[in-house]
């Protein structure tokens, strides 16, 4: 950044060129990451009855709904866990993929 101030670069062109590549890649996972986990709390709260009306289709409210069947016909609760599992997986791999996609250096981190 100081090579860049140095020669007479901009703030704006010192802030796209500098620093949101660096900035960008853990900025996009860690929103991803807060997708998935959004969606498990959203799903554990109308689980528990604090999440949206009943009318209303959400994970958590099917898995509730279904937990009295549980002995008789668990695929009824173990589908929407299911859902909800592979949706907030689905959201970290995206995270992940587009942080070797965006990453600066060129190369994958383990």
């Amino acid at each position: 950044m100081e090579a860049a101030r140095a020669s007479g670069a901009t703030r704006f062109a010192i802030a796209a060129r500098q620093v949101l590549p660096n900035v960008a890649p853990p900025v996009v996972v860690y929103c991803t990451a807060l997708i998935g986990l959004s969606i498990v709390y959203a799903a554990g709260l109308s689980f528990l009855g604090l999440g949206v009306s009943p009318p209303t289709a959400e994970w958590g409210l099917m898995v509730s709904d279904h937990t009295q069947y549980i002995y008789t016909a668990p695929f009824l609760a173990a589908i929407p866990a299911l859902a909800i599992l592979v949706a907030s997986v689905a959201f970290n791999v995206l995270g992940d993929g587009l942080r070797d996609l965006l990453d600066v250096r060129g190369e994958a981190r383990a």
